[in-house]
């Protein structure tokens, strides 16, 4: 039988990568812990974007600077 599954990955908003490009999986059947996974590899959520540890900084005042 083939069934059709819903699953979830965070994909950067600057550059498009997505969260398990290097990780051996496709994504997770849980939003929540998509998110988490992303969030322990240096991921950012800002303004409601999420972005990948190429696409942010941190400024001289400690503020998010999206790169794209």
């Amino acid at each position: 039988m083939v069934k059709e599954v819903t699953m979830y990955t965070v994909v950067c908003d600057g550059c498009g990568k997505d969260s398990n490009h290097d990780s051996g999986y496709a994504g997770w059947d849980d939003k929540t812990y998509a998110k988490d996974v992303a969030m322990e590899a240096n991921w950012i959520e800002h303004k409601g974007s999420h972005y990948c540890t190429d696409c942010y900084e941190y400024d001289d005042k400690d503020e998010v600077t999206v790169k794209h």
